[in-house]
């Protein structure tokens, strides 16, 4: 069984008295917070104060955040449960904002990294609360439910502003804050589509209706921000989808449809860059120009790289001067692995990469072996492990060609991976063939 870091809110009740003395819903966890947990989420996809503006001076996000945060902390003293930090994601994404405070003291632009540490920090505190809160497979669902739906509202918004003719470059469609850039909108509703997929395949007919209706809408704006990062990850997703189909011809006919997609896409493709002769390509240059400057970055600052957020200041200093690509003066770095390592070096990159990676493992293991869901027989909550893994993967392909390292995203579906561990766990310790 997984280990886990736990600390007590108060000292819990011991485990042989936990049937006589707990109240009757301690299996779920803190209710209040949770609730309000899946109410930031609305807050965060809809930005709705940026929708309208006069709810900007009230935060909202910041107010629901920390009202989750209070109710977490309250309800899990009043229940006199334990406060969960899952081994190794727990320490390593603690770890690595130490090293993000640690290296904004001798950032380029102190203010700057210890602003974007702060707001690393905010997303922490979510992913805090999403490991103490979806404690049981019916709040996993609900908090994946909440995600899919409430993506609708972006999507629905790339679409109204590129049929509206509020385009981005003249050609490409996006929306606001978080979905602002069409590569930042396509990667965010990218991550959704495995919760989504996973979801239908375990719901009634309308409600499934619904899921799909859905879906539909992300396919037609990642498409429609002519994202070749985003439309690269969808694909890599859909693959992903299709391949693990335990049916060989379910398998089969989504491989024949995915090609039958990128035909059709292909044929549709608005945007003056397209995927032929990338090499001549402006933005493909700029990228790469990118890239070479964040190494650049870390050779010179090996151990605690430039400061978070300050590879976009450290830029002009170290791109290449043979880089001809009519690069800005200032650009941020098109990878978020070269954005990690130029700005908080070797030590936050290792942390980082660590806490991706065994995130992903987790994910498969809770698919595979006795890990899975309980044991061998009990696949259960399988399905929403393997959706998890995707979109991890559909992560790592989007930041290939973005810096996506503070993002919320990752850390959310990492949140829940941890989740899912620990649901998976305590299945395990109540199956009838668990050791006692």
């Amino acid at each position: 069984m997984e280990q886990s870091i736990e600390y007590a809110l108060p000292r819990p009740v011991p485990r042989r008295w936990a049937r006589e003395t707990e109240p009757a819903d301690v299996g779920e966890g803190p209710k209040i917070a949770f609730g309000l947990l899946l109410f930031f989420l609305l807050v965060l996809y809809s930005q709705i104060t940026l929708v309208y503006k006069q709810l900007d001076a009230v935060r909202p996000a910041l107010v629901v955040a920390l009202s989750a945060i209070f109710m977490m902390v309250l309800e899990i003293a009043q229940a006199r449960r334990r406060f969960q930090f899952m081994w190794p994601q727990g320490v390593l994404l603690a770890a690595f904002l130490v090293v993000c405070f640690v290296s904004s003291f001798d950032a380029l632009w102190a203010k700057l990294a210890f602003n974007t540490t702060v707001d690393l920090s905010k997303v922490i505190l979510i992913y805090i609360v999403i490991e103490n809160t979806v404690t049981t497979e019916s709040r996993l669902r609900k908090i994946m439910l909440t995600m899919v739906f409430c993506g609708f509202i972006p999507a629905a918004g790339v679409i109204y502003n590129y049929v509206s003719g509020v385009l981005v470059e003249g050609s490409r469609g996006a929306w606001k804050g978080l979905f602002g850039n069409p590569n930042e909108a396509a990667y965010g509703l990218v991550v959704l589509i495995p919760l989504g997929v996973a979801l239908a395949a375990n719901s009634r007919w309308l409600l499934r209706l619904a899921i799909w209706g859905v879906l539909a809408t992300y396919l037609l704006a990642i498409f429609l921000t002519y994202s070749r990062g985003g439309m690269l990850a969808l694909v890599v997703v859909l693959g992903f989808i299709g391949w693990k189909q335990k049916s060989t011809l379910v398998r089969a006919l989504m491989i024949a449809g995915l090609i039958g997609g990128i035909f059709v896409a292909g044929l549709y493709w608005n945007r003056g860059q397209s995927f032929k002769d990338i090499s001549t390509d402006t933005t493909y240059n700029q990228r790469i120009a990118t890239i070479r400057a964040g190494i650049r970055m870390f050779e010179a600052n090996p151990f605690l790289g430039v400061g978070p957020g300050n590879s976009i200041v450290a830029y002009p200093i170290y791109v290449p001067p043979e880089a001809h690509c009519g690069c800005q003066l200032q650009l941020v770095i098109h990878n978020s692995f070269v954005q990690v390592l130029s700005e908080t070096g070797i030590a936050g990159f290792l942390l980082f990469m660590l806490f991706l990676g065994v995130s992903i493992f987790d994910a498969w293991k809770l698919q595979n072996g006795p890990m899975a869901c309980g044991g061998p027989d009990d696949k259960a909550i399988s399905p929403y492990a393997a959706a998890l893994e995707i979109a991890l993967w559909g992560y790592v392909v989007c930041s290939l060609a973005g810096g996506f390292t503070y993002s919320w995203w990752p850390y959310i579906l990492i949140g829940l991976v941890a989740a899912t561990k620990r649901i998976a766990a305590a299945k395990a310790a109540e199956s009838p063939n668990a050791v006692a």
